[in-house]
């Protein structure tokens, strides 16, 4: 019964995230089913495909794309659950340790992250993301296009301080 409560809770923290505008509703549905399918064992992207009959060209073009990258990520981050982020940081700090204490086990770190898989590339996107290195910006739904143009002329302002590095293919 637990499990089926969590599942209705994660239901609604996914249903609350609004989609951008420029997804089509093959892309949001995706998604949804992407975070869901992650948490489970064996899961592969191949066979994801190949269960929602898209290509796994499709998919990577479209992982590509930096809206559904936002909301794929904002999807991930609303229903993986506190606790489970927590005591990945607190293995964290075990495994920083392992050099002087043999305490957790090596064994015992693969199978957490192995088990948590998605927290860990959850933590590794939160670490890029705070290190400039993402290249996805948050996204507001609701801007104008007015708004959209007025915060990329910001941007390629030469004194800003949000200015991105230009990075190899950029000028193109």
């Amino acid at each position: 019964m637990a499990t089926n409560q969590t599942n209705k809770k994660a239901e609604q923290l996914i249903n609350a995230i609004k989609p951008p505008l420029t997804l089509s509703e093959q892309q949001v549905n995706l998604v949804k089913k992407l975070v869901k399918g992650r948490m489970l064992e064996g899961f592969t992207v191949q066979n994801f495909c190949k269960e929602n009959s898209i290509s796994t060209k499709t998919f990577y073009e479209w992982q590509e794309s930096s809206d559904f990258t936002y909301y794929l990520n904002e999807i991930q981050n609303a229903v993986i659950p506190s606790d489970e982020k927590e005591a990945f940081q607190k293995l964290k700090k075990h495994i920083l340790k392992i050099a002087d204490k043999q305490n957790p086990s090596i064994k015992e770190i693969e199978l957490f992250t192995n088990t948590f898989s998605y927290v860990v590339e959850q933590d590794k996107r939160d670490r890029m993301e705070a290190l400039g290195m993402s290249g996805i910006t948050k996204l507001n739904t609701a801007k104008s296009l007015e708004e959209k143009k007025s915060l990329l002329l910001q941007r390629l302002k030469p004194d800003s301080p949000s200015k991105p590095n230009k990075t190899k293919g950029e000028d193109e």
